[in-house]
């Protein structure tokens, strides 16, 4: 049986900041992935841009520490350019080659295609997972990341656990993003000036076409007149990566009641591959500047963007996000609207009182999972309510999240302490000597 310091469960934007922090604190490291990629929605999800490490407006820098890490090494490997707008854009492979190589420099056990089945306890603490792959094996901790998005290992431990909109059960809409290529940006942009109503752009410094939207009046169109299949949304939205006339468009949107019934699941990927290449016929035959695109590819698997979560010592509430909420216990910032793809009403935004230049903060008790000694929950997993996690979720907030839960891990382990009785100010200290914003 391996034994580990921290053993991390899910190696996407969440786990890579637990993992990577913990690593660079000195802490034998784990992460159980069960793809065989680092990077979760990022690289298998195709959420292609490191969303939350500025307000809204993208005019403060409001994330640091392990996500500068990240994005330092991936703009030397070429994945991206940097800040555009309010997020980070970047290219699916560059990011898996970056987040492995980084693991190997850190000495990071990566145990690939494996899955937490279940958790031996020893009271209020997890002794070891289960975990399942080609060979069963057992994995043992100190302490325990649940960064599996569906807040796996908080269900297995026992937890409390909560999902869907409460006393509802609806889950927000789920996608597969797709990128498309040689778009001729010039070409956009002169048809965006020519049909004012029909497509809106947003143009960079240098004069490059940055982002657009092709707008419900053109999509309504196509719907009717060419039969666009897009069933749950009424515009086109996409964004530049690092290369030149590359695109990358998350449109794409299906209902999923039950995730973990796998015939579902099924249906709802083929549904959305189908209104991916409903999508790209579109755009070729009607949008101008598209005639020579292509479709690049599409992501490996569905983005979930809400499943289950954890019930934590405190849960983040919606009046928290939408007031601008300081808690002494802060670990995090997140300026990000509340951003909720409602199956019946579409996508809706509720931005912060504070304006689109302000931000709360995420409190370390809704990282802390209730009655579990030595278990942090992070990422869309986290213990908030529905709206509160539909601000949260975003993957700058993310690595934030995950670096305060390696940090905090770091400070028990030396002391004996459960996570519950961390000294809040000596976590606050370590995550700013190591670049967090707080």
């Amino acid at each position: 049986m391996e034994d580990y310091d921290l053993v991390v469960c899910g190696g996407g934007p969440a786990g890579i900041g637990a993992a990577f922090s913990a690593a660079n604190l000195g802490l034998k490291t784990a992460i159980i992935e069960r793809h065989f990629m680092l990077g979760g929605n990022w690289t298998h999800g195709y959420v292609l841009s490191v969303l939350g490490m500025y307000t809204y407006d993208g005019s403060e820098k409001i994330v640091g520490g392990i996500a500068d890490e990240v994005v330092a090494e991936l703009k030397t490997n070429g994945g991206t350019k940097g800040q555009a707008g309010n997020f980070v854009p970047f290219r699916p492979d560059e990011m898996k080659m970056t987040l492995g190589t980084l693991a190997e420099k850190k000495g990071i056990d990566v145990y690939y295609g494996s899955l937490v089945k279940g958790a031996k306890m020893d009271g209020k603490r997890i002794k070891s997972l289960y975990v399942s792959g080609k060979t069963n094996i057992e994995i043992k901790g100190k302490f325990f990341v649940d960064s599996t998005g569906d807040a796996d290992i908080a269900l297995y431990s026992g937890a409390k656990t909560m999902a869907g909109k409460e006393n509802e059960g609806w889950h927000q809409e789920a996608t597969i993003p797709f990128r498309i290529g040689n778009v001729n940006e010039e070409d956009v942009i002169l048809f965006s000036v020519e049909h004012p109503d029909m497509v809106s752009v947003k143009v960079n410094e240098n004069g490059r076409l940055e982002r657009f939207r092709v707008l419900p009046k053109l999509v309504s169109i196509a719907k009717e007149k060419y039969g666009l299949y897009l069933p749950h949304a009424n515009a086109e939205f996409m964004f530049g990566t690092s290369k030149e006339k590359e695109f990358v468009s998350n449109a794409t949107h299906v209902d999923i009641n039950d995730f973990t019934n796998g015939n579902e699941m099924a249906n709802a990927i083929m549904d959305a591959r189908k209104q991916i290449l409903s999508s790209v016929e579109f755009l070729t035959s009607e949008v101008h500047g598209f005639e020579e695109a292509y479709l690049i590819d599409s992501a490996p698997s569905i983005g979930l963007r809400e499943t289950r979560r954890a019930v934590g010592e405190y849960v983040l509430k919606q009046d928290d996000v939408l007031n601008n909420a300081r808690f002494d216990d802060a670990i995090a910032k997140c300026g990000h609207p509340i951003e909720v793809h409602d199956p019946k009403k579409g996508v809706l935004y509720t931005h912060l009182k504070g304006g689109d230049n302000s931000w709360y903060h995420i409190p370390y008790r809704s990282i802390v999972v209730k009655d579990i000694d030595n278990l942090f929950v992070i990422g869309r997993c986290l213990s908030a309510e529905f709206y509160a996690q539909a601000s949260a979720r975003v993957t700058g907030t993310a690595m934030a999240m995950g670096q305060a839960a390696a940090s905090a891990a770091k400070i028990a382990i030396e002391g004996e302490l459960a996570a519950k009785n961390v000294p809040v100010k000596a976590l606050q200290e370590l995550l700013k000597k190591n670049g967090a914003v707080l």
